[in-house]
């Protein structure tokens, strides 16, 4: 019993127990999910990555890498990641990644330029990127998709002024000048605007100017064969023998000039022709350019032919049937005397309807030839005539003169040699305008001038003058003038002695027309009052003794 009791009273042992073990495989999983995340970021990232291409720039102004973008109608298709400089640090090159769905923009018909405020004869534009900031915009033909195919571009300065996906289409000029033409002027068809001027350069030979027009769809379908170009910039001025006209077209065409086309004669396929357009100087220089069946014409006259210069018309029965060509000096070695050699072109179908309704159409120009043979049988002749009396213009006209003296029968032969008349009314005309210079070369215009220059001076004498004595004298009138106001101005205000005098009168004067009133009435009532005296009772019955009833 006390060795149990002393065994229950001893404390307790420790006891000893294995903790379970506990499973940390769970912890390998946070790093592996970030694994896969990076892994999925950088797929992601390299699933959308682009190809990366190089853009050639004069300057990097408005331009941050990393920041600027690329866009294509206004939807983001890369972003610019480094600017540098080039080797020979004249220009700055620009490396952009574009995302793959857009790696079919990098092909050789893909254009790029800084989007950024522009001030233009077209109007303002790039005024977002004031907030926004500056962007490379992008403009391609459809390209394959999906598929790069250059890397390496030149970045234009100026956002090209009509868009690969604009409806038109683009028609070459050529111009002996530029005048003042710019890339933007606008085009016109009947005054109404329907493209512009795309770009401009000058030929290889130096010679003339190579334009190129783009027409918006659906008037490009206006442009033929007959088909005409003629410019617009600023005022024509025309002196013809119709008087002085102006034509003109927009107030943007005047200061930046315009062009403008129309169809002439029949209409004709663009296969047809040339598809390079000659630009003409304005709507005259288009409209006589040869139509038709063109034929060749010769005429020598024997009189002066000042006046009469390449490009004057020919004029049958009011119609502009032709065009002089060239005006020249010859010599008659026989006859031992000069003469005007003139070479000039017919164009039949002018003649409108009678050229249809009598088949001309259809001949041949050695036929034609035949025809005027006929005519000049029977009296045409070609004459100069006076088209401007001021400039001294001339022009040929084709007429018939019944009683021309014969010629020989000229020969159906190109150039047909028409034959001449001489114009007794040019020589009589040509000596009234010599007489009336004869006579302006009489006036003594110089005694003249100084007479105005003394007449001029006596006049600077007497303004000088004026200003000395008259004015001072006209000022001291005057103020003595606005005494006199000031002073009647005082007398007739209300309160003044004179107002107060005037008023008493008027009161007395009432007074006196009343008394007469009262006279006048008195001497009706009693006239014998003036010699017997006012009667104090009235006339009665009883004092004029008629009987009372």
């Amino acid at each position: 019993m006390p060795e149990q009791s002393k065994t229950n009273q001893m404390p307790g042992l420790p006891r000893v127990s294995q903790r379970p073990k506990r499973n940390l495989g769970w912890v390998w999983l946070i790093p592996i999910v970030a694994a896969l995340v990076g892994l999925s970021i950088l797929y992601h990232s390299w699933s959308k990555q682009g190809p990366r291409i190089f853009i050639t720039f004069q300057s990097a102004t408005g331009l941050e890498a990393g920041k600027t973008q690329l866009r294509y109608r206004d939807v983001v298709i890369g972003l610019v990641k480094e600017i540098r400089l080039t080797d020979t640090r004249d220009k700055v090159v620009v490396e952009a990644e574009l995302n793959k769905d857009a790696a079919g923009m990098a092909n050789e018909s893909t254009q790029f330029w800084v989007v950024k405020p522009r001030i233009g004869i077209s109007g303002v534009s790039g005024l977002s990127t004031l907030m926004s900031g500056a962007f490379i915009e992008t403009d391609t033909k459809h390209g394959a998709l999906g598929k790069a195919t250059q890397k390496q571009f030149m970045g234009l300065e100026e956002p090209p002024p009509i868009t690969s996906d604009r409806p038109g289409t683009r028609f070459a000029l050529r111009s002996d000048d530029l005048g003042s033409l710019s890339v933007g002027a606008p085009v016109y068809m009947r005054r109404l605007q329907v493209g512009m001027i795309s770009s401009y350069k000058l030929e290889p030979g130096g010679k003339f100017i190579e334009l190129e027009v783009f027409i918006d769809a659906p008037y490009d379908r206006y442009v033929d064969g007959s088909t005409r170009f003629w410019n617009e910039s600023g005022i024509d001025v025309t002196l013809s023998p119709e008087g002085m006209q102006i034509n003109t077209q927009s107030l943007v065409s005047l200061i930046a000039g315009g062009v403008s086309f129309g169809s002439f004669g029949k209409a004709r396929d663009l296969s047809e022709v040339d598809r390079v357009f000659k630009l003409y100087d304005n709507r005259r220089a288009a409209e006589i350019e040869p139509q038709g069946v063109a034929v060749p014409i010769y005429m020598r006259f024997d009189q002066p032919t000042r006046g009469l210069k390449a490009g004057a018309m020919v004029d049958f029965h009011g119609v502009d049937i032709g065009i002089v060509n060239s005006v020249a000096l010859d010599f008659d070695l026989p006859r031992g005397q000069f003469f005007t050699s003139v070479n000039a072109t017919l164009y039949p179908e002018r003649l409108g309807t009678v050229y249809r309704e009598m088949n001309m159409s259809r001949r041949t120009v050695e036929q034609l030839a035949n025809s005027l043979v006929l005519m000049t049988n029977r009296g045409m002749r070609a004459q100069l005539r006076t088209a401007n009396i001021l400039t001294g213009q001339l022009y040929i006209v084709l007429e018939d003169f019944p009683n021309a003296p014969k010629v020989e029968t000229p020969k159906a032969e190109i150039p047909f040699k028409m034959p001449t008349l001489a114009s007794d009314d040019l020589d009589k005309l040509q000596q009234q305008v010599a007489s009336i210079v004869n006579k302006l070369d009489k006036i003594p215009f110089e005694s003249i001038g100084n007479e105005v220059n003394e007449m001029i001076k006596q006049i600077k004498v007497l303004s000088v003058t004026l200003d000395k004595s008259v004015v001072p004298k006209l000022a001291t009138t005057l103020t003595q003038v606005e005494l006199a106001v000031k002073n009647l101005n005082g007398l007739i205000a209300p309160g003044s002695p004179m107002t107060a005098s005037a008023e008493a009168m008027l009161e007395d004067l009432r007074r006196s027309l009343r008394s007469l009133r009262g006279l006048t009435d008195s001497l009706q009532t009693q006239p014998d009052s003036i010699i017997t005296g006012r009667n104090p009772k009235p006339y009665s019955r009883e004092t004029l003794g008629a009987p009372v009833k």
